[in-house]
């Protein structure tokens, strides 16, 4: 994970940011807007995105969502508005992580070599590449990243399918929001048990936009989440 796209209008933070990962061994891109972010990101090849919320042209979480629709790049969001809405959106759309402003750089690295870890534990986990999961009318494809209902397709961002996967792979129990933290997004990430209850609810939105009788999902009131067994 060593090259980097900052996407920063704050110029002198950047700066900063950027020679502080450099002498850590990092090879680090900057952009000072959110289109022009995009742009950079499409013309280069990057390992890690780091994404002020706050920025001109377009915000991080629009350029998160123009991200995600192209790639599966990793995402940590920097931002100096700690209201859990911008949090849970930036998850909800794809992104693997964030820190609050004011923050280290070591931390920052941190983070980063804690998503490069989750990575390389998924290449090295047999079955979880190119996987197809099924419970009755429902598939979830890790190879595609894809969800499917009644052979049709639900896009879904990579947080609420790896939540539906976890679900489908343990049909029939009941799994604790911590529990599917660790199934969906292992020990490192930064989530929190309302950010869990979005992505149900997301879930069931979604599956219900193709299926409006869709109920598989059950709330299991003071312990989690169930995916009905197959009847």
């Amino acid at each position: 994970m060593k090259r980097v796209l900052l996407v920063d209008d704050d110029q002198a933070l950047s700066g900063v940011v950027s020679t502080a990962l450099e002498e850590e061994g990092f090879h680090v891109t900057q952009a000072h807007d959110g289109r022009a972010g995009f742009e950079t990101f499409k013309a280069g090849i990057f390992d890690v995105v780091l994404l002020d919320v706050l920025m001109p042209e377009l915000d991080g979480l629009d350029v998160c969502r123009r991200v995600r629709q192209v790639s599966q790049v990793p995402i940590i969001f920097l931002t100096s508005r700690a209201e859990e809405v911008d949090l849970v959106t930036g998850l909800e759309l794809g992104a693997d992580d964030y820190l609050t402003k004011p923050f280290g750089v070591r931390e920052l690295v941190a983070r980063m070599r804690a998503i490069e870890r989750r990575l390389n534990r998924g290449k090295a986990e047999p079955g979880t590449q190119g996987e197809v999961l099924s419970r009755g009318e429902l598939e979830v494809d890790l190879g595609r990243f894809e969800a499917r209902w009644k052979n049709q397709p639900v896009a879904m961002t990579r947080s609420e399918l790896l939540v539906l996967a976890a679900l489908t792979r343990q049909a029939g129990q009941v799994l604790s929001r911590d529990r599917l933290i660790d199934l969906a997004r292992g020990g490192d990430a930064v989530i929190t048990e309302r950010t869990i209850d979005t992505f149900i609810k997301r879930i069931r939105q979604k599956l219900r936009s193709v299926d409006d009788g869709f109920d598989e999902i059950e709330t299991v009131i003071g312990v989690g989440y169930r995916l009905k067994a197959q009847k």
